[in-house]
């Protein structure tokens, strides 16, 4: 399909291309808190992740990564905190809907997103 394009005044019968740019991977920052600990879990949907992490104090989680599985609206959430694995389930079980996170949730190198 062609589309017409206003270019400088002249009408162009180019086609158009959409760029969709590609993500980036920013690495995790090496911070070296005392006590830190590396987890992951996978969520129904990237709101999933976002109430948890708000309802997580931002002092307390850092370090975030969220990557889309396939073509599935899950996500894979991968995050450092201070927080120990049985004060993560209690802020999860408390959140609606959170099945799928507290089935998952896993210290990283652990980690196999099955349930």
């Amino acid at each position: 399909m062609r589309e017409k394009i206003i270019k400088n005044k002249k009408i162009s019968n180019e086609k158009s291309v959409i760029v969709k740019p590609e993500i980036s991977k920013v690495p995790f920052e090496d911070l070296h808190i005392e006590g830190e600990k590396h987890f992951k879990l996978r969520a129904e949907c990237i709101n999933d992740v976002l109430l948890l992490i708000e309802k997580m104090r931002k002092r307390d989680i850092w370090a975030i990564k969220i990557e889309q599985c396939g073509f599935l609206p899950d996500v894979d959430f991968e995050f450092k905190t201070t927080k120990t694995l049985d004060e993560i389930l209690t802020i999860l079980r408390k959140q609606v809907d959170s099945h799928v996170m507290i089935d998952t949730l896993a210290p990283y190198n652990e980690y196999t997103g099955e349930r």
